[in-house]
């Protein structure tokens, strides 16, 4: 069962990441809540961050004021790797309350 729910949240936070729809990402968060909420700061720090690092050797967007394809690719893997971690999360939270 709690594989499915991981893989359930993994799939929704990979399917917008290649669909770049912010709908699958919010579908994500909301199966992963409670640790939803430190993932979404997450997300959000991570991309500044990796905006801000990768931005000192590459450019951050092209000729289209689209983000650079580098930039695409690792938020949207920071994106599915953090709402996986986040459903991880909650297993491991919902053990730990079965036990006590």
């Amino acid at each position: 069962m709690e594989y499915g729910y991981v893989g359930t949240v993994a799939v929704l936070a990979a399917t917008g990441a290649v669909r770049q729809d912010g709908h699958y990402y919010l579908a994500a968060i909301v199966l992963a809540l409670p640790c939803g909420i430190a993932a979404v700061v997450a997300v959000y720090g991570g991309y500044a961050l990796l905006s801000g690092v990768g931005g000192l050797f590459a450019s951050r967007t092209v000729a289209d004021g689209s983000d650079a394809g580098w930039l695409t690719a690792g938020s949207g893997t920071l994106n599915v790797a953090v709402l996986t971690a986040a459903a991880i999360g909650n297993v491991v939270l919902l053990g730990r309350r079965r036990r006590s």
